[in-house]
């Protein structure tokens, strides 16, 4: 019935097999509660929830060896005036000494690049390599202007293959903007060198979307999170994959990002991998007083504030790959350096970046921020940041930044 709360004890197994919930309550887990999907890649579910609270249990939407196969479409309530959790907050998932897996049917590639530049009204886009996308997909296409607000969005009409390495996309309607893509000629010495210059595109769609609930997440820009924490290493487990995140992130509120890990010291278990990370009011990946998180091959597109942040600088270990970050938009609400964003803020060194792409920022692509010391509910005058090496730094491209694609400072 419509404002019940669940519970599922410990040792109890919950199947959700029905196709659509009345917006409960309180969902919590201490045992386990698993979603199984149809037959048919078609058939939709839907469930509503105002809090998920998994306590020592297990929820699963899928595993990596056997996603989530049909439709799932999680939508969570509340406002801003509404009973939190304590410390997880609400409209959220909160994981606390559990595991939290969420795996849909994989896109492959996440994001790739343009093949040629196209014209704004253009009505098809061609790409650069192979992709397993179809109609109805929607995409992210970044800007190459001076004006890092010219990324967006479109919907794919058709997809035509003639060519299968290098597909053309029609599109539902014209795009708005100029979209650059060529390989610039640099110098005038033999071997000829050139430098790929080429508008990314990202795929958004999924078929298991977690959401806030539409109707309030955009006006309010009061979105659903995930909030993880329970003290101690690999005290919790949280692994996603293919997964589509969108109305996520509570704007006004320091803590409450899209994805949260938070104070949990080492997560050699958990990772976020090929998810799209769209319309966050408040950042797409917070990494917080965490150790040894993968974060790969992902796309986030339209998040406010710093999208990749590490907050307290003692956080290290973490490995940050092949992301592309789109139109990072600044936020009046968050830190003072929110107001300048970067794609990635990085307050220790001591983290791994490679292959990673911001395109188009309102101010930074990645920003060096090294403190002096721990920080924050990490405050630690025998951690020092500034003096820590790299770990690594490779590979990594910016364009379309609102300043500098690098910042070093201080």
């Amino acid at each position: 019935m419509e404002d019940e709360s669940i519970v599922v004890p410990k040792g109890f197994n919950l199947l959700v097999d029905i196709d659509k919930t009345p917006k409960l309550k309180a969902v919590i887990v201490q045992g386990a509660i698993i979603f199984a999907p149809k037959a048919d890649p078609n058939h939709q579910r839907t469930f509503d929830a105002h809090y998920i609270f998994i306590d020592g249990g297990s929820m699963e939407m899928g595993t990596a060896e056997f996603p989530y196969t049909s439709k799932l479409t999680m939508t969570m309530h509340s406002n801003i005036d509404d009973p939190y959790i304590p410390i997880y907050g609400n409209k959220c998932i909160g994981l606390r000494y559990g595991t939290l897996d969420m795996h849909g049917v994989p896109k492959t590639p996440t994001w790739t690049t343009m093949e040629a530049t196209v014209e704004r009204g253009a009505t098809a886009i061609q790409l650069h390599e192979a992709v397993d996308w179809v109609a109805g997909d929607q995409i992210s296409i970044a800007s190459t202007s001076y004006n890092p607000r010219e990324g967006e969005r479109a919907f794919i009409k058709s997809v035509d293959r003639t060519n299968p390495d290098r597909p053309i996309l029609q599109l539902e309607a014209p795009l708005l903007y100029r979209h650059y893509a060529e390989d610039y000629e640099v110098g005038t010495q033999e071997p000829r060198e050139f430098i790929s210059m080429r508008a990314e595109v990202g795929v958004l769609s999924r078929n298991l979307i977690y959401r806030g609930d539409p109707n309030t997440s955009i006006d309010t820009e009061y979105g659903a999170t995930i909030f993880m924490h329970s003290p101690g290493d690999d005290s919790l487990t949280f692994r996603a994959s293919d997964v589509e995140f969108t109305h996520v992130g509570q704007a006004f509120k320091l803590g409450r990002y899209a994805l949260h890990m938070h104070m949990i010291g080492a997560v050699h278990n958990s990772y976020i991998k090929n998810n799209a990370i769209h319309q966050s009011n408040n950042r797409a990946v917070a990494i917080h007083g965490t150790r040894y998180l993968r974060i790969i091959n992902n796309v986030a597109f339209e998040a406010k504030g710093h999208n990749i942040f590490i907050e307290d600088a003692v956080e290290t270990h973490n490995i940050i790959t092949h992301n592309l970050i789109m139109k990072v938009i600044r936020s009046m609400s968050l830190l003072n350096v929110d107001q300048t964003p970067a794609g990635s803020w990085i307050t220790n060194p001591f983290n791994n970046y490679r292959d990673n792409h911001v395109a188009g920022s309102d101010r930074y692509g990645y920003w060096f921020d090294l403190q002096v010391h721990g920080m924050g509910a990490n405050a630690d005058t025998s951690i020092c940041p500034e003096n820590m090496k790299v770990g690594q730094f490779i590979g990594n491209h910016a364009h379309s930044t609102g300043r500098y694609g690098l910042r070093l400072f201080h």
